[in-house]
């Protein structure tokens, strides 16, 4: 793919968006690489980028053509949203992430000195890029930016995002990605074996070792914010029960706040639908929350979605 630039670009898509952008036995993909002259490559099911349950698309090939691929990949996750929208009988809204990993070295390029670049994007595009924060990157020398918002707004920041990374000329060292699954015995761009040494992440204890803790037991907690997690583990699910009222405001207008916490964190959250069946140690109508990824990102948004459910509670009672 190195010899495929002079563009590069790497982003996570969820499951749907994937099979979306794939198509049936392959033939999308193969539609969009002959129509842009890209390359393009997805982890396979079940490969994610670590901490996350998203899968990764590699683009390689000319800067006007990467853009075209970028846009395709904004309306695939819009078109995922419509089918998730539609099956849950609920209004269809034009607003979607897109999130876009980058060597530390391009981070700076977007970031901008005192956050200037980031400031003249969004004020060109209404999107503010957001990018985690050194420490809490999962991948080593590696941050994500996320873009969330309006499809076209989405787009337009996530071209300028690409076009100043290139900038960086170790940009197309970083398309190579470790992942995690459920075995571990592929890479995302071929087999363990492909990975050199200290940077073989499918051997490394820390982040490949994950344990999801199960819900506690009948009768194991019965207040609101009753959970259990794996312990002495880097990755970790945490889980507990709020109720109608603080899981709306949880997710937040358009799931603004629950994505925010998701992308700040790098914990993955979600919670059960409304009159979804959840275990009978839940208290009546209440929505079980379950949290999960590396420890400090579980502890993180943990405290966050307590803190958002917290908010109701002296609502109500002030």
């Amino acid at each position: 793919m190195q010899k495929n630039g002079p563009g590069y670009l790497k982003m996570l898509v969820s499951n749907a968006t994937a099979g979306i952008l794939i198509g049936k036995g392959g033939m999308a993909l193969k539609e969009l690489e002959g129509a842009t002259g890209c390359q393009v490559k997805l982890s396979p099911a079940h490969h994610f980028y670590p901490g996350s349950g998203h899968r990764v698309v590699c683009v390689a090939g000319k800067e006007e053509a990467v853009d075209s691929v970028l846009a395709t990949v904004v309306a695939a996750t819009l078109e995922a949203e419509r089918h998730v929208a539609t099956k849950e009988q609920r209004e269809v809204e034009d607003r979607v992430t897109i999130q876009v990993a980058l060597p530390f070295s391009a981070c700076g390029l977007v970031i901008g000195k005192g956050g200037a670049v980031q400031r003249e994007i969004r004020e060109k595009t209404g999107i503010h890029v957001q990018i985690t924060p050194k420490g809490n990157n999962v991948v080593h020398n590696e941050r994500v930016a996320s873009l969330v918002g309006p499809s076209r707004s989405v787009q337009a920041a996530g071209i300028d995002v690409f076009r100043l990374s290139l900038a960086d000329p170790s940009l197309g060292l970083h398309l190579e990605t470790p992942c995690e699954q459920t075995n571990f015995g592929n890479s995302m761009m071929g087999t363990a074996e492909q990975w050199q040494g200290g940077n073989r992440w499918d051997q490394r204890s820390d982040w490949t070792s994950t344990v999801s803790a199960a819900p506690p037991a009948k009768g194991a907690g019965k207040s609101t914010m009753s959970g259990i997690m794996s312990g002495g583990m880097s990755s970790c699910s945490i889980y507990f029960e709020v109720t109608d009222i603080e899981a709306a405001h949880i997710i937040g207008k358009g799931g603004n706040f629950l994505q925010t916490v998701c992308v700040e964190t790098g914990a993955k959250v979600q919670l059960s639908k409304r009159g979804e069946q959840i275990p009978s140690f839940l208290t009546p109508a209440a929505r079980l929350v379950t949290v999960t990824g590396p420890v400090h990102s579980v502890h993180a948004a943990h405290l966050r979605v307590l803190e958002r459910a917290a908010e109701v509670t002296l609502t109500v009672g002030s």
